[in-house]
């Protein structure tokens, strides 16, 4: 199951970054996280929407896994507006997991790319 939603909103994603990586003047990674922002946020809207329904919930682990690989912003702003996950203690410590684990990335992307330099 979570293979499945991860991929129903992962791949829509890439096809929309690559759209956008070709057809305007931007790069590549931007296209990535300008397409898996909004996904990330449509996939937030979408399982609040279906919360207290039948129908089958988008897993945990793919909301988290959509905020990894980009969708940070799209998870703050879907938690925010839908005023979804905000007061279940458990995803907020991984989301926020996640978050630190991204900045951790991306300042040891920066210090090692200015050793190089």
């Amino acid at each position: 199951m979570i293979l499945r939603s991860s991929l129903i909103a992962l791949v829509p994603a890439a096809l929309v970054a690559v759209v956008l990586a070709v057809a305007f003047p931007i790069a590549p990674w931007l296209a990535w996280l300008l397409a898996i922002t909004v996904a990330t946020f449509l996939t937030f809207g979408y399982d609040k929407r279906i919360a207290g329904s039948h129908r089958m919930r988008v897993p945990e682990a793919t909301l988290l896994l959509l905020t990894g690989v980009g969708g940070t912003l799209g998870a703050m702003a879907g938690m925010f507006i839908f005023r979804h996950k905000t007061a279940k203690s458990s995803f907020q410590l991984r989301f926020w997991m996640v978050v630190v684990l991204q900045i951790m990335v991306i300042a040891s992307y920066v210090i090692w790319t200015r050793a190089r330099a």
